[in-house]
């Protein structure tokens, strides 16, 4: 009879109501503010468990790398419906469904280490642990200390040498691509479209053996995204200049978004310049 009262479908612009009434315990949560260009995107779709009528659980995707990737998030149940397995049954939904997609060759979604709940939740999923990631922010320069000065490095401004240059670093010691803030991938050649290498900076050291990419990107706050692939940030000379630069030319921006892996994090002798997370893990699985 429970699972008859169950009902699992994608959701419409007219089931806001639904989600506004559910007790996340998220104060002003973001996707109640994006559910209508939700609704109306080709690439993020969004599904709830109804119970009856009530909306007690929802979850989502995005696709990125021109379709490939699948990234599931918008993970939100109501308090009052939580550890009765409902998100589990709404997260295999979500799975079959994005398995189902001709273009989708990975799947994986990005939470917080200490987050033990979420990641039982992924792991009943099917997705395994990846690749745990820091995020930190570069917000006083003043505070940077102990790294090693140099020029600034050259930019490559040409979007094929952009995409030559990146194709060859697959191998690489962050073991990922961070496309986005929030948003780190198995490297693959599907994100370096045209417009994506035209809208970010490479950067080139002198002896031509480091490259550093920064974007421009919003999550709540504008960020000078930096996309560097070793773990020597203080050891190469130059690095801390060259990002350092993209930022005083992009005023409007928090500070310098840096994506570090364990070792690149172990290695950073003082965090007093930078806003630091808790460490994030990455759950995946090709399809």
């Amino acid at each position: 009879m429970e699972k008859q009262l169950l009902q699992v479908r994608q959701l419409t612009p007219e089931d806001l109501p639904a989600l506004e009434r559910m007790k996340t315990g998220i104060k002003d949560d973001y996707v109640i503010h994006i559910f209508d260009r939700l609704m109306e995107s080709p690439t993020q779709k969004l599904f709830g468990l109804f119970k009856q009528k009530q909306l007690i659980s929802i979850a989502g995707y995005s696709l990125f790398g021109q379709c490939q990737f699948a990234m599931i998030g918008r993970l939100r149940s109501d308090l009052r419906y939580q550890a009765q397995g409902y998100a589990t049954e709404l997260l295999a939904h979500v799975t079959d469904h994005i398995k189902k997609l001709n273009t989708v060759k990975w799947m994986g979604a990005n939470t917080q280490v200490h987050n033990l709940s979420a990641r039982r939740l992924l792991e009943k999923a099917g997705l395994a642990p990846w690749k745990v990631t820091h995020y930190l922010t570069l917000i006083n320069q003043q505070a940077l200390t102990q790294h090693t000065p140099g020029f600034l490095w050259e930019e490559v401004t040409d979007t094929q040498k952009k995409r030559e240059i990146l194709s060859s670093l697959n191998n690489n010691e962050l073991g990922l691509f961070p496309y986005e803030c929030y948003y780190p991938f198995p490297y693959d050649e599907a994100f370096f479209t045209n417009q994506y290498l035209a809208d970010a900076h490479l950067y080139m050291n002198s002896s031509h053996s480091r490259v550093v990419l920064i974007k421009n990107d919003q999550k709540k706050h504008d960020y000078s995204h930096v996309k560097y692939f070793w773990n020597d940030h203080y050891e190469q000379p130059g690095f801390f200049e060259t990002v350092l630069q993209h930022w005083h030319q992009n005023p409007q921006n928090t500070g310098c978004w840096i994506d570090f892996s364990d070792q690149g994090f172990r290695n950073i002798p003082d965090l007093t310049p930078y806003d630091v997370q808790k460490p994030w893990m990455l759950y995946g699985s090709w399809t």
